[in-house]
């Protein structure tokens, strides 16, 4: 009973005390303390679980594969050295990749402390810790709008580390130049933020090597000269590791640019020593050299790329003194070159090779302004000399001009010499007559010389008072005939040497006139399809064939294909192989129109060119008959670039070398204009202008022309002043015929043209004004007659058999030049 009491006794406190806990503060903090006994057991076993869950995730979402690739250049930027004193790349790297998170800040942070740890030691260790924990601070304290960050970054960069290291200084000993030392490695810093930030934006996105611009390349750069700076003393088995670093990068960059890419690499990683320390670098000349030697060793493939850079190396390895440190460069070459062999064939595609050359992102644009700057260069070019020309033809102009206004005191000043100085000196009378009484001779030689301008001057139609004070009247009369005669000579000739200056004049402002016409023609325009290249680059890596390089061209509807691939044994493999697999990425057939294999099969690059293969194909046969010895009659059968065939016939004026002349004059600019590029419109212009410049005389040629589209089939039938074409198509027959005037006749050219769709097996004929009008009782129809009956399919055949019929009606003798032209057209 006192136990339970007791017992009783206990419990009641306890009690009051639980339900008075409200107002009595002490027994919160023993409830408190009961509940943590009751389940101390329950609780920390719970602490544990929740540490260790927390700290996994922690732990895991911070040592990731990428913070721990960040962390690695943290250690290494924290030992780069700029000019010995300087350490702006760890500031740079630490405030834009770790400002947004604090676990990557601080890991950042624990790295670049142990790489400052092996290059810095005592007050400049501290210092350097602090400001970089002082930096992450601020910068997370802060709020950087993304669209401010690239020049708040910097800014606030530069403003802590200054102040910072100032305040050190200020509690150190503080000097001027450390204070400069100070100054720059802020601003160095600020500047480098920027260029990280475009690298660091780039890694945000994921973006890949190959479709890396020039700013991203270039900060991805930076960023790795900062890599090879902090390791410069790094050595393993006493080999550089920064060397052997430098020595891949340049065979790397000779492999992906050639030899201007393995240069500028070279003198940049040769560079690197110079801008870790205030000494200059023995191997800038060495580094340069081999990056230039690898470059140009790069069509023999990668140990062309060795053997190149060794010979670089081992050339200027002569002038180092030291024989250690020739012989550690070669080990360092020789590692270098293991790495590089042992690179895998697809780095070049995931390389951003557009980014140093011309393929860059915007190639697109940069090709259209070089292709409007080529073409304003040439028409300038071309105005100039069109000027050139004008200038001649005005300087003719302008001398004639000139010298018909002098020509009349000219001669009246001659006449006068004459008279006054070789045939009146010697007489007694001289001084009378040309000095008392000089303007009474003159106007008395004056009056004769009207007289003799009218007809022959005689004694007795002189002047009665010139007969009276001239003692030799007689003499004189005739020294004036004698003089004026030869004067009316000079005056003939005078006119016909002006005459020939005034045709030299207007040829020549012709000729600038039509030089005029063909600048504002002119047009150079070339396409670069990027998106293409990308599509087949893709796919031939797919399929397995090694191309090296594409170029795809599109100009004028035409697309080429500038391809550089590995050699072949057989020189074939480009035709055989890639072109059938390019014709099936691409949907059409493609065919090799040029290519340039290497001397030797095994080693080198082939370069060939691949275009559209044409559906159709023209057949042609010509056979001509002359009235005389040289035909009159001149034709052209040419393939132009853009995919279209040109047959044109010309009958000259006449028959002969002179017709001849006429009608070769006409195709031969006609197919040199049309290869040039020029509209059939321009070039119909230009020849009119020419065979009207071309003599005084006429001149005029007839001009019959096809242009057949080898792609699509369709064909134009040109015609000026010519005979008519027949097309047969089986046993159908028709004729395409014109009513103008021949070219080199009019200012303007009156052109005729049809369009029509041809077929496989059609026939064409083309026949000059000889051939149709071979006979009075004969008119146009005949041919048509003549083609609706025979069956022959070869052209050759079927010209000869024309011919000889127009022979035949003839009887042998031809009336003019005879020219018949067969085409037929077939498939490929």
């Amino acid at each position: 009973m006192g136990d339970k009491m007791l017992g009783k006794t206990e419990i009641y406190p306890y009690q009051r005390v639980a339900e008075k806990a409200d107002n009595r503060p002490r027994g919160k903090k023993h409830e408190w303390l009961r509940l943590f006994k009751e389940r101390s057991g329950k609780g920390q076993a719970y602490l544990r679980d929740l540490i260790r869950k927390e700290g996994s995730t922690v732990l895991h979402s911070l040592l990731n594969p990428e913070n721990l690739l960040l962390a690695l250049g943290a250690l290494i930027l924290s030992r780069a050295f700029v000019l010995g004193d300087l350490l702006p790349f760890i500031y740079a790297y630490l405030a834009v990749f770790g400002r947004n998170q604090k676990g990557r800040a601080f890991l950042l942070l624990v790295f670049a402390s142990l790489g400052m740890a092996s290059v810095l030691h005592g007050f400049a260790l501290g210092s350097s810790i602090l400001s970089l924990l002082i930096l992450l601070a601020v910068l997370h304290r802060l709020t950087i709008l993304p669209e401010r960050a690239w020049w708040m970054l910097p800014l606030v960069s530069i403003s802590v580390l200054f102040v910072c290291k100032s305040l050190f200084l200020l509690g150190g000993e503080f000097s001027l130049y450390a204070e400069m030392v100070v100054v720059f490695e802020a601003v160095i810093a600020g500047v480098l933020c920027f260029v990280f930030i475009v690298a660091h934006e780039a890694m945000a996105r994921r973006k890949p090597l190959a479709s890396l611009n020039f700013e991203e390349f270039a900060a991805f750069l930076v960023l790795g000269i900062g890599l090879v700076m902090g390791l410069n003393n790094v050595e393993v088995a006493g080999l550089s590791v920064s060397s052997i670093i430098c020595r891949l990068g340049i065979m790397l960059a000779a492999l992906l640019w050639g030899c201007g890419g393995g240069t500028i690499v070279g003198v940049m990683t040769g560079i690197i020593p110079s801008i870790s320390s205030s000494i200059f670098a023995q191997s800038l000349g060495m580094y340069a050299v081999s990056g230039l030697l690898a470059g140009l060793f790069r069509n023999l493939g990668r140990l062309g790329i060795v053997l190149g850079f060794m010979l670089g190396t081992m050339a200027l390895s002569m002038f180092i003194p030291e024989t250690s440190a020739t012989i550690l460069g070669i080990w360092e070459t020789a590692i270098a070159s293991l790495l590089f062999f042992l690179l895998p064939e697809s780095l070049q595609d995931k390389m951003p090779l557009q980014a140093l050359g011309a393929l860059s992102s915007s190639l697109r644009e940069q090709g259209e302004i070089i292709d409007n700057q080529l073409e304003e260069s040439a028409r300038t070019r071309i105005q100039n000399l069109a000027a050139v020309f004008e200038e001649l033809s005005s300087s003719f102009s302008g001398e004639m001009e000139v010298k018909r206004k002098n020509n009349q005191a000219a001669y009246l000043n001659y006449l006068y010499e004459q008279v006054s100085q070789n045939f009146c000196e010697k007489c007694s009378r001289y001084d009378i007559c040309w000095g008392r009484d000089s303007y009474h001779s003159s106007q008395q030689i004056l009056e004769l010389f009207s007289i003799v301008e009218k007809a022959e001057l005689s004694y007795e139609k002189a002047p009665r008072d010139f007969k009276r004070r001239c003692l030799y009247a007689r003499e004189m009369i005739s020294t004036i005939n004698y003089l004026f005669d030869r004067l009316l000579l000079n005056e003939y000739w005078s006119d016909k040497l002006c005459e020939s200056r005034e045709l030299v004049a207007i040829q020549l402002k012709g000729v600038s006139q039509l030089i005029k016409k063909l600048a504002q023609e002119i047009t150079v325009k070339a396409e670069f399809d990027l998106e293409l290249r990308e599509k087949l680059l893709r796919e031939s890596k797919q399929q397995g064939l090694k191309i090296k390089e594409m170029t795809p061209l599109r100009s004028n509807g035409q697309l080429l294909l500038n391809v550089v691939a590995d050699p072949c044994r057989e020189g074939e493999f480009c035709e055989n192989i890639i072109a059938p697999a390019f014709s099936n990425i691409l949907g059409e057939r493609m065919e090799v129109c040029e290519k340039t294999c290497p001397r030797f099969r095994a080693w080198g690059q082939c370069k060939f060119t691949m275009s559209r293969a044409c559906s159709y194909k023209i057949n042609s046969a010509v056979v001509q008959v002359g009235k005389e010895a040289v035909c009159g009659d001149s034709f052209t059968i040419a393939s132009l670039k853009e995919g279209k065939e040109l047959i044109a016939l010309s009958d000259g004026m006449g028959v002969g070398e002179k017709a001849c002349g006429d009608s070769q004059a006409t195709v031969r600019l006609l197919e040199n204009l049309l290869e040039s590029g020029f509209q059939r419109d321009v070039a119909l212009n230009t020849i009119n202008t020419v065979l009207l410049l071309r003599s005084a005389q006429e001149s005029f040629a007839t001009l019959d022309m096809i242009m057949v589209d080898l792609y699509s089939g369709d064909a134009d039938f040109i015609k000026v002043g010519s005979a008519p074409s027949y097309i047969k198509r089986d046993k159908k027959v028709g004729m395409i015929s014109a009513h103008s005037l021949p070219i080199g006749i009019l200012e303007n050219v009156d052109v005729v043209s049809e369009r029509h769709s041809l077929c496989p097996r059609d026939i064409l004929v083309m026949v000059s004004d000889g051939v149709l009008e071979v006979s009075r009782q004969f008119n146009e129809t005949w041919i048509m007659d003549f083609l609706s009956q025979v069956d022959e399919s070869d052209p050759q055949l079927l010209a000869e058999m024309i011919m000889n019929k127009a022979l035949a009606i003839c009887k042998g003798k031809p009336a003019d030049d005879m020219t018949v032209i067969c085409l037929r057209v077939e498939l490929q």
